[in-house]
This record gives C-alpha cells, structure tokens and sequence, in this order.
C-alpha cells in the first residue's frame, strides 16, 4: 500500500515548458544554458526545493532567458505557478520586434521544423516496416489472395 501513493505523486508531476516565438532561441536560467526551445522541464521535488514560494501555495519559476541566431535576446518575467508542481506551465519568449537578423532566425527555424518533419516521416516508415514484419503478407492478383 505504500507503494501506490508514492506512484501516485510521481505520475501526477507537472511540467513547465519554455517556448521562444520563433522556434529555436537557446534558452538559459541564472546564467545557465538549459536547452534549445521548445525547453521542457520536469517538476520534480528536487526542481521545487529550488524555487521559492510566492503568496499563497504558489511556487515561482524563474525568470528565463531566450538568445537567438541573430543575437536577439528577450526574458521572460519570474512566473507564478499557482498550480503547483502537477500544473502544466507554459512560457513564452516573443524576440524583440526592433531587433536585426529576424531573416537569420526563421530560417533556423524552418530548418527545425524541416528535420522535425524528416524525423516523422522516417518514424512513420519505421512503424510501417515493423508492422508488416508481424504477419503474413497478402498478395491480390485478379481476385486471387495469396499469402
């Protein structure tokens, strides 16, 4: 029986994740480069010991930083988490309208939207292949199926 709670908590873990418009910014915290968005970050305990508690019951994820290819850089603000550590959070980091190189970094992204559709096309031949492993394979000539 003590098993089940503790399953319990550890499936219902939420998730924070950190989304650049456009696709593709590194994204850092507290000068630390975390990943390249979209960014998810799991809500573990240990992540939580990290954060503080804003009012109430509601923990604050920090404040993140997005750098682009161009060198475009935006943050986003310290971002309360009232549903604690089982909500699904979003952050978004817009670049800065004003800054130079947009051209630069929507080809990166078209570049990652690009490999991401490779990479699903290749899944999908992949399924395909394994499935027609499982059985028999089924021929139909004039009416005629042969196995």
């Amino acid at each position: 029986m003590v098993v089940l709670p503790a399953f319990t908590l550890s499936a219902c873990m939420g998730s924070i994740t950190v989304l650049s418009v456009p696709e593709g910014a590194l994204i850092s915290s507290n000068n630390e480069s975390i990943g390249i968005a979209p960014h998810r970050i799991e809500l573990t305990p240990d992540i939580s010991k990290a954060m503080l508690k804003a009012e109430g019951s509601c923990y604050e994820a920090p404040s993140f930083t997005a750098r682009w290819a161009s060198g475009a850089i935006a943050s986003s603000p310290v971002t309360p988490l009232c549903d604690g550590l089982n909500g699904n959070y979003r952050i978004f980091i817009r670049r800065p309208v004003d800054a130079p190189g947009l051209n630069k970094d929507l080809q990166v992204e078209a570049r990652r939207e690009e490999a991401a559709a490779r990479r699903r096309e290749a899944r999908a031949i992949n399924n395909e292949a394994n499935s027609e492993e499982g059985g028999p394979s089924l021929i139909s000539i004039g009416g005629w199926q042969i196995y």
